[in-house]
């Protein structure tokens, strides 16, 4: 069985500071969106905020437990260790907050390529890992810890660390899944936002 943990901690500041996971898109926010396609698959729903913050909004009659950031600025690397130590299951599926698309079919493959001999599976997209769509084994928590220790917070840089052992799934599977990659498509900006009109 595996947990999933939406990263909600971020500052948003190229979007005016607004909570990404609450921007509403076509009337639900992309919180609602997320929760809806990783409730029927995972077995624990977490959510990572700023220390300090207060929970989002959730659905009723749905159970989600809310952790802590690691460290305050610490970033997604933060939210991923947080999780990771507060995980029930073995795997842990991490989600940013923004990606209001996420496709049902790729989450099914992610979760399918985790394997008892890997610490991490990541896709990779046009040749760069996507850290913040990606399934981590509660193995990988002492080296989260470890970077974040050493004020080594690039998340990528956890997938590429020498300790993790990593399925990668390239863009041919990825596409076999979502064929337009729109599960990566994120918020970052107002013109971000403006172009998902419809999504």
């Amino acid at each position: 069985m595996i947990s999933a943990c939406i990263l909600a901690g971020g500052r948003a500041t190229r979007l005016g500071g607004r909570t990404k996971p609450l921007v509403a898109i076509d009337g639900a926010t992309i919180l609602e969106r997320q929760l809806a396609v990783l409730a029927p698959r995972v077995g624990e729903l977490l959510i990572a905020i700023a220390p300090g913050a207060a929970p989002l909004p959730v659905p009723p009659g749905l159970r989600v437990r809310f952790v802590e950031d690691a460290a305050e600025g610490a970033g997604p690397l933060g939210g991923i260790a947080a999780a990771l130590a507060a995980s029930a299951n073995p795997w842990l599926l991490v989600v940013a907050g923004d990606l209001p698309r996420l496709h049902g079919d790729l989450v099914d493959l992610l979760i399918a390529a985790c394997a008892a001999d890997l610490d991490a599976v990541a896709p990779r997209v046009r040749g760069l890992p996507e850290p913040l769509l990606a399934c981590y084994a509660t193995s990988a928590l002492p080296a989260a810890q470890a970077r974040l220790a050493a004020g080594r917070r690039k998340t990528s840089g956890l997938l590429t660390d020498e300790r993790l052992r990593v399925r990668w799934l390239d863009e041919p599977a990825l596409r076999a899944a979502d064929p337009d990659l729109t599960s990566f498509s994120d918020i970052d900006t107002p013109a971000d936002l403006a172009g998902l009109t419809g999504a």
